[in-house]
C-alpha cells in the first residue's frame, strides 16, 4: 500500500539536537543515536529526543522499542503531532491498522495541515477494511493536492474494495501518471492497477500492468504472483507457454547453496509419527480453508503431528477452529521467507504442505529454501515451477494418465482431490424456478474475470437454442457498479444477449441469502478455462445441475472431477457443441430438472466429496507412502 513520507522533524533549540538531526537525515544513524542518548542523559524528559530515538529504532527494525520510546515521548508532550504520526506508521507496519488510524487522527487533531498524516490515515483505514472512511480521507487529501499519487492509490484501492471498479481503474491510472518516473514504488502501483483491471474483466490490460511492474522491478512479488493467476483465466494459452512462464518463475527464485544432505540425521523410521506442516494465508472463511478443514479435523493424531504456519491478516471463527485443530501454531506475519524456512527446519517438519501457492498471501517460495525433506503443492491450480517442490497433489480426473499439462513436480493422484463439509446448514432448494416462471433460467455466480468472450459466445448460443430462456449473473455486488453493469450489458448485447433476457443481480449478501439466490436458477453454467469450484459445490448442494466443459489442464478440469465424483459425468461436455446440447436437453426436460432439484443434495452428501474420514485417510496414506520412499 502507498505510504506518505514522514515530515521533516521540527528543530530543537538544543544545538546538539540539530547536529543529531543532520546525522540522522544523512543516514549516519549510529552517530545520531549517540547524540540523542547524550541529550536524554542530560534531560530524560526531552520529548523530541525521545521521539527521534524512537524513530531511529523503528528505522533499524526494533519496532517494540520504537513504540515504547514514542509512547513515552507522547506522555511527556501530548501535543507532539510528529510523535503521533510516527506511532501511526509503526502500528500500521505491525498489522494494527485500527490503532494506527487513532494515532493519525491524534496527529491531525494537533496539526490539521499535517498532510502526510492525512494520506497515511487513508492507507490505514484501507488496511482496516474501513473502505468508506478511506475514500473520504483520500478525497479530502486530494482536495489539498489533486496529484498526490499516494492518496490516489489509496482512493483507487478503497473504491475497488467497495465494488466501484470502473472508477477505481481510472483513479489508479491517475496515480501512476502522477508518480515520478523513477519512483521506487511504481511497480506496486502498477500491480494495484493490474488487479483492478483483472477484476473488471480486462485480462489483457491486467497482463500489461503486471508485466510493466515486473519490468520496472523484477522483485515485485505481488505482480509476479498475480500474473501467474491472471494467465489461467485467459483462453488460448498453450501448454508450453504456461509451463515456460512457471519455469521462469522457478528459475528466478532458485536458491544457491541448498545442501542436499541437510536432513541426513533425521530419523528415517518409515513408521514413526510424522510432523506435517500446512503453510497458508487461507486459514479462515475461504474456499481453500473450507476444503482443508475436513482434513485437519480428521487427522490421525497418533501418527501425525499437525503444525500450522499461518499468514493471517484477519481472524474469524474458522481461524479459531484451525487454532483448535493445530498441535502447534506459528504466525508468519512479519517473517521473511528465510526466517519461515528456518523455523520450519528448526521444528523438524517432515512434510511441508504449501497451500494454494499463487493465491492471496500464500508463501510458496519458502519451499525454495528446502525447509523440509518432503515438500508438497496442494490446492494450487498449476505447477509451482520450483525445483524444490517435490510433489503436486491431484487426482485422476484433474490429471489423467495422458494429461498434456507440464509440471516441475511429480504428480501424486489421490482417489478424490476436492473435499467439502456436508451442506447441513444450507437452505431448502425449493422447486425449479421454471415451474413458476414458465421459462428456464441459466446462471453463473463465478467471478466476472472468468467469463471470457468465448464463454459469452457459447452462452449466447445456448439462449438462442432455448427460446424464452434467461441468463442470470451474480458475483457479490459486482454489478452494483452502474458503469460496469452498463458495460456488461453492452458487451453481452454484442454477443446477441438482449437485456430482456438478462438479469445482473446486485447486493453483497450474507451466506444464507447468497445460497438462497440459487433458487432463481434452473441450470448453472460453468465458465472456462478457469472453472468454478465453490460455486459448483454450492449449486449442486442447492439442487442446481451444473454444465461443465472438459478441458486439458487442472484449472479447466475442476468441473469434470467434481461431477464425476457424484456420478454426474453426463453433465460434462467434450466440446462447445456438446456443452450446448447438454444445456438444451436439460432445459427441455422439466421432469429431470424437478428430479435433480430433489436429489442432488443427497447425492452430493453421499459422494466421496463429503466423505471426510476416508478422504483424510487417503491423504495420510499419501504422506506415509512419500515418507517411506524418502526413507529408503
Amino acid at each position: 500500500m502507498a505510504r506518505s513520507h514522514p515530515p521533516r522533524p521540527a528543530g530543537n533549540e538544543h544545538q546538539d539536537f540539530k547536529v543529531a538531526i543532520r546525522h540522522h537525515e544523512a543516514g549516519r544513524l549510529a552517530r545520531a543515536e549517540s547524540i540523542y542518548r547524550n541529550i536524554l542523559q542530560d534531560n530524560p524528559q526531552d520529548g523530541k529526543a525521545l521521539r527521534m530515538l524512537g524513530l531511529l529504532a523503528y528505522q533499524t527494525g526494533n519496532r517494540e522499542q520504537a513504540t515504547m520510546l514514542i509512547a513515552k515521548a507522547i506522555g511527556i508532550n501530548g501535543d507532539d503531532a510528529a510523535a503521533y504520526f510516527h506511532l501511526g506508521n509503526i502500528l500500521h507496519d505491525e498489522g494494527r491498522p485500527d490503532e494506527a488510524v487513532a494515532a493519525y487522527r491524534d496527529a491531525l487533531r494537533i496539526k490539521p495541515d499535517l498532510f502526510p498524516a492525512l494520506v497515511n490515515l487513508g492507507n490505514s483505514q484501507l488496511a482496516a477494511d474501513r473502505y468508506e472512511e478511506a475514500i473520504r480521507s483520500s478525497r479530502y487529501a486530494l482536495e489539498q493536492d489533486p496529484n498526490c499519487a499516494q492518496a490516489l492509490s489509496n482512493l483507487g484501492q478503497a473504491l475497488s474494495k467497495c465494488g466501484r471498479l470502473a472508477e477505481a481503474v481510472r483513479v489508479l491510472e491517475r496515480a501512476i501518471d502522477n508518480l515520478p518516473e523513477k519512483a521506487t514504488d511504481k511497480s506496486e502501483h502498477l500491480n494495484n492497477l493490474g488487479l483492478a483491471r483483472q477484476w473488471v474483466g480486462d485480462l489483457e490490460g491486467a497482463n500489461r500492468s503486471f508485466n510493466d511492474a515486473l519490468k520496472r522491478n523484477p522483485d515485485c512479488r505481488l505482480a509476479e504472483r498475480n500474473l501467474l493467476i491472471n494467465v489461467l483465466n485467459q483462453p488460448g494459452q498453450s501448454t508450453e507457454d504456461l509451463f515456460t512462464l512457471h519455469r521462469e518463475y522457478g528459475r528466478r527464485h532458485k536458491k544457491s547453496g541448498i545442501v542436499s544432505t541437510k536432513f541426513d540425521k533425521r530419523s528415517k523410521d518409515p513408521q514413526r509419527k510424522l510432523r506435517v506442516a500446512y503453510l497458508s494465508s487461507d486459514f479462515h472463511a475461504h474456499p481453500v480453508g473450507f476444503n482443508v478443514l475436513p482434513l485437519l479435523s480428521n487427522h490421525d493424531r497418533e501418527n501425525f503431528e499437525v503444525h500450522i504456519y499461518a499468514e493471517i491478516e484477519k481472524s474469524d471463527e474458522i481461524t479459531n477452529e484451525f487454532l483448535r485443530l493445530a498441535d502447534f501454531w506459528t504466525s508468519t506475519r512479519n517473517m521473511g521467507d528465510t526466517e519461515v524456512s528456518e523455523k520450519i527446519e528448526a521444528d523438524e517438519i517432515d512434510i511441508l504442505v504449501c497451500l494454494a501457492g499463487r493465491f492471496n498471501l500464500n508463501r510458496p517460495l519458502v519451499a525454495s529454501y528446502r525447509a523440509a525433506p518432503i515438500q508438497i503443492s496442494y490446492h494450487d491450480c498449476a505447477t509451482s515451477g520450483l525445483d524444490e517442490m517435490d510433489f503436486w497433489l491431484t487426482d485422476g480426473q484433474l490429471h489423467p494418465s495422458d494429461t498434456e499439462e507440464k509440471f516441475s513436480e511429480e504428480l501424486y493422484r489421490l482417489p478424490v482431490f476436492y473435499q467439502y463439509q456436508p451442506p447441513d446448514d444450507f437452505p431448502d432448494p425449493g422447486p425449479p424456478p421454471s415451474v413458476e416462471n414458465g421459462y428456464v433460467t441459466f446462471g453463473c455466480f463465478n467471478k466476472p474475470e472468468k467469463i471470457t468472450d468465448q464463454v459469452i459466445a457459447l452462452w449466447s448460443d445456448i439462449l438462442a437454442a432455448v427460446p424464452d430462456s434467461r441468463l442470470l449473473l451474480k458475483n457479490r455486488n459486482y454489478f452494483g457498479d452502474q458503469e460496469l453493469n452498463a458495460a456488461w450489458r453492452e458487451k453481452l448485447l454484442h454477443f446477441g444477449i438482449l437485456s430482456d433476457r438478462l438479469t445482473l443481480l446486485t447486493g453483497d449478501d450474507n451466506r444464507a441469502d447468497h445460497l438462497s439466490l440459487y433458487r432463481q436458477i434452473d441450470i448453472a453454467l460453468d465458465p472456462f478455462p478457469f472453472n468454478g469450484a465453490t460455486t459448483t459445490f454450492e449449486a449442486l448442494a442447492m439442487g442446481v445441475p451444473v454444465v461443465a466443459l472438459e478441458g486439458r489442464r487442472f484449472v479447466d478440469r475442476v468441473g469434470i472431477t467434481l461431477l464425476s465424483q457424484m456420478g454426474m459425468q453426463d453433465l460434462t461436455a467434450t466440446n462447445f457443441g456438446h456443452y450446448l446440447k447438454i444445456a438444451r436437453n436439460l432445459a427441455h426436460d422439466e421432469n429431470l430438472l424437478r428430479h435433480l432439484r430433489e436429489e442432488l443434495r443427497n447425492r452430493l452428501t453421499a459422494s466421496p466429496l463429503c466423505d471426510n474420514s476416508n478422504y483424510t485417510l487417503s491423504v495420510e496414506n499419501a504422506y506415509r507412502e512419500l515418507w517411506e520412499k524418502w526413507c529408503v
